[in-house]
């Protein structure tokens, strides 16, 4: 069987890699070019946490030696950063009220480690999972404790506040989303 692509399909082709290629930075919801409404940014940010939290808590159960494990946890963290400041450049160039929304999203899942017993399990776990390299590994319990913290990376302002390399190490990132 001869297989012959007709210029019509071909342009199609070309055209399609161009739309796929468009988008500064891809979006964590797979769609090119779109701008994220604020829930859809708020759930995405409060998914990477809670995965944070949760594969955190896996990686130091039976308190490995920091060693053994300090490198595949700076892989994770640097993946759910990179997310994060990705969602960042949506919230960015979103108004107050959307901004408000995206906070109210990691607010609830804060107080939902205060009352719901899933998530308070699972903050436990962490917690106590990360804790004993205070002592034995107190620069690696320093990253490990930079999750609870981990979302940030969404908001530029505050991470610049609280990390005074932000600008040096994710400038490249902290820029509006842009579709072009």
């Amino acid at each position: 069987m001869k297989l012959s692509i007709n210029l019509t399909t071909q342009l199609m082709i070309v055209l399609s890699g161009l739309l796929l290629t468009a988008c500064q930075h891809d979006t964590t919801t797979g769609e090119n070019c779109m701008q994220l409404t604020a829930q859809q940014a708020g759930e995405q940010i409060v998914d990477i946490y809670r995965t944070a939290i949760t594969e955190t808590a896996k990686l130091v159960e039976n308190q490995p030696d920091a060693a053994t494990i300090e490198a595949q946890f700076d892989a994770l963290l640097n993946r759910w950063q990179k997310k994060l400041l990705s969602i960042g450049q949506h919230v960015m160039v979103m108004n107050g009220a959307e901004k408000s929304q995206v906070e109210s999203a990691i607010t609830k899942v804060h107080m939902e480690m205060q009352y719901n017993e899933q998530a308070k399990q699972q903050f436990t776990a962490y917690s106590q999972g990360t804790f004993p390299y205070h002592s034995t590994a107190p620069d690696f319990y320093l990253k490990l404790k930079s999750i609870n913290i981990i979302t940030q990376f969404a908001f530029f302002d505050l991470l610049k506040k609280q990390n005074k390399d932000a600008e040096e190490k994710w400038g490249k990132w902290m820029v509006p989303y842009v579709c072009e």
